[in-house]
């Protein structure tokens, strides 16, 4: 007996999940190739954060750099699915890329205060010293009331 009616039987309301396919070994050799290159250019400007103006630019060039270079590793990491754990470590590698880039942005965009600052802070010889060096600074100079 055929029925020429329409089909009533029940459909799953969404396709059946299909697993994403494991990544090749290209795939993921580039990721971690990106990774590193990541991690390489954060332990630059992490160390090199530390220079004295003019030489600053050094690390803020780092920092940018590692922010694109994170973002490209994060988007592997992402598309190719290689576990949860890569892309938390690319996600708060990248976070912590980003705040500091955006600081040392900061200390080179206030070249004038920052350059103040750095030779105060060469010249002072007591803790007291260094305070006021550090509150001059946090004040703008003075521009800003004193916390």
């Amino acid at each position: 007996m055929t029925n020429d009616g329409p089909d009533i039987r029940p459909r799953p309301p969404f396709p059946p999940a299909t697993r994403k396919p494991e990544p090749t070994e290209a795939q993921s050799k580039e990721a971690r190739s990106y990774m590193w290159v990541f991690i390489a250019l954060l332990l630059g400007m992490l160390l090199s954060s530390d220079l004295m103006l003019p030489w600053k630019l050094l690390p803020l060039m780092l920092g940018i750099a590692a922010v694109v270079v994170g973002i490209i590793t994060l988007v592997k990491v992402i598309r190719f699915g290689l576990g949860a754990f890569m892309r938390i470590v690319v996600s708060m590698g990248l976070a912590a890329t980003a705040f500091m880039t955006l600081g040392l942005a900061a200390q080179v965009a206030l070249w004038p205060l920052t350059a103040k600052y750095e030779t105060c802070m060469q010249s002072a010889l007591t803790v007291q010293a260094t305070e006021a060096c550090t509150e001059d600074y946090l004040t703008f100079g003075g521009m800003l009331p004193q916390p």
